[in-house]
């Protein structure tokens, strides 16, 4: 059985079924970078996410 081709279109839906199997080495990356500081330290993380959605709505940035 052949397996189908990728298309622009099963590309972009894969992608949007899960983004990081677009980019591993980018997000591998980009996690190992932002787990550490979002969820390590004295301030909760909730309270960092907060800041950070606070933060973006003042810069008028959709997150």
């Amino acid at each position: 059985m052949a397996t189908p081709e990728a298309t622009p279109e099963s590309t972009a839906t894969a992608g949007a079924a899960e983004p990081t199997a677009l980019l591993p080495d980018f997000f591998r990356s980009y996690f190992a970078f932002f787990r550490p500081g979002h969820q390590e330290g004295v301030v909760p993380s909730r309270i960092k996410e907060l800041a950070r959605l606070k933060i973006a709505a003042l810069n008028d940035c959709d997150t």
